[in-house]
């Protein structure tokens, strides 16, 4: 499938109280044109989630308006205005490489998914089955969302694709049962709805100007429905901590030093620092947030003192996956993560430290993963490029003054 822009300029934004409508009149005006083999695609055809990836693939070339939100960064907590779909990886689309079976892979339609119950006053389980939908199918939904309140009618359940919920397979008895259920079961239903149209491919990194962590943020941003919680097949391997008060930081401070001291042999802590750090932690070069870091050491230099081999374990890292995963074991974590940086400096005094590269390794992995191999190569090459255009620029006028040398002594062996 290929986008073509009208003259190749950028499109003026539109706006309309419809979802999605401004994306609608884009396809359809004329000023961009959906082919499949040469031929113009109608695009009311479009599954509805090919549709949200032709909307993210837009906003990135400036074709549609989008705007901009604020987020907190997930490490340093920092404010942050990002818009989303200025740095969606366009990459893989170019590429054609879009058989990633995490980043590209959906819920699969025809499939039954656990829903709880949709009555507060009935405690058996619900399920819920999703069949496939175009844009045009799902159009009285969106005209739904329009309205300051969503009614749930039998137009708007045919319109989400919903085939069965539960033993109902009728559009009027399934849209009265989802006018009457619980937010919970409301929010994990539409959860699935958006698991099945948008692939999790569909996001944006963006990086924290402060910490450098990498913030993922949901591009196209604008989705039918706001997700609060995951649903329940996820619910139960990711049970969130939040109410559990995380062990204090000096108490793990005091744990960490005990298992520092009980790992790392007397002649090596000669060799090494080690730090409990209670502010921002540092990130990776993928910009996720670590546990624990090893810094080698530096023997000194005219610009740096010399210092010794660090080790530090970050005590908010922790706390976030404590809070996000609920049963953590932080206290062997703690320790295996210790453990891995001393590691690191066996490895530095080795001369060679193979956890590091395999870490690089991960992280070069993950990122073809998710820009495409031949843009990370285009950058590398333009980055190469740069370097060199920076050298010449500082060292120019010494490289003049060389040749000037070696024109001169040529000229005088002459």
């Amino acid at each position: 499938m290929t986008l073509r822009a009208k003259d190749d300029g950028t499109i003026v934004p539109r706006s309309s109280a419809l979802p999605f409508n401004g994306a609608r009149k884009l396809f359809t005006s004329g000023d961009v044109t959906i082919l499949e083999k040469d031929a113009p695609v109608d695009v009311e055809t479009l599954a509805l989630g090919d549709f949200h990836a032709i909307r993210a693939i837009a906003a990135r070339l400036g074709w549609l308006h989008e705007e901009p939100i604020e987020i907190e960064c997930v490490n340093c907590e920092q404010p942050m205005r990002v818009t989303p779909c200025e740095t969606f990886a366009l990459g893989p689309f170019e590429e054609r490489a879009l058989s990633d079976a995490e980043l590209d892979t959906t819920l699969a339609f025809g499939t039954v998914h656990p829903l709880p119950s949709l009555s507060a006053d009935r405690y058996e389980p619900s399920t819920v089955v999703f069949r496939p939908i175009t844009l045009g199918e799902a159009a009285p939904l969106h005209v739904a969302l329009a309205r300051s309140r969503l009614r749930i009618t039998a137009a708007v359940v045919t319109a989400m694709g919903i085939e069965a919920l539960g033993n109902d397979r009728a559009p009027e008895r399934i849209a009265a049962e989802l006018r009457t259920c619980s937010d919970h079961a409301f929010q994990a239903l539409t959860s699935f709805f958006l698991m099945s149209h948008y692939p999790p491919r569909l996001f944006a990194m963006a990086r924290c100007s402060n910490c450098g962590a990498r913030n993922d943020v949901d591009a196209p941003y604008e989705r039918e429905f706001a997700v609060d919680e995951a649903p329940p097949e996820l619910a139960n391997s990711l049970r969130s901590n939040e109410e559990a008060a995380f062990v204090s930081f000096d108490d793990f401070a005091v744990k960490a030093e005990e298992i520092y001291a009980d790992i790392v042999p007397d002649e090596a802590k000669r060799e090494l620092t080690f730090l409990v750090e209670g502010g921002t932690p540092a990130c990776d070069d993928g910009g996720d947030p670590l546990l624990g870091s090893y810094v080698p050491p530096h023997p000194g230099d005219d610009m740096n003192p010399s210092r010794q081999g660090e080790i530090s374990v970050f005590y908010r890292t922790f706390r976030a996956v404590w809070e996000d995963e609920g049963d953590f074991d932080w206290e062997d974590e703690l320790e295996e993560t210790i453990e891995h940086e001393f590691e690191h400096h066996i490895g530095f005094l080795r001369g060679s430290d193979p956890k590091d590269e395999e870490e690089r390794a991960e992280i070069d992995i993950e990122a073809v993963r998710i820009h495409g191999r031949r843009t990370l190569v285009r950058r590398g090459v333009t980055a190469f490029g740069q370097d060199l255009l920076d050298f010449w620029r500082r060292t120019w006028f010494f490289w003049i003054l060389a040749l000037i040398a070696m024109a001169a002594l040529t000229w005088s062996r002459n």
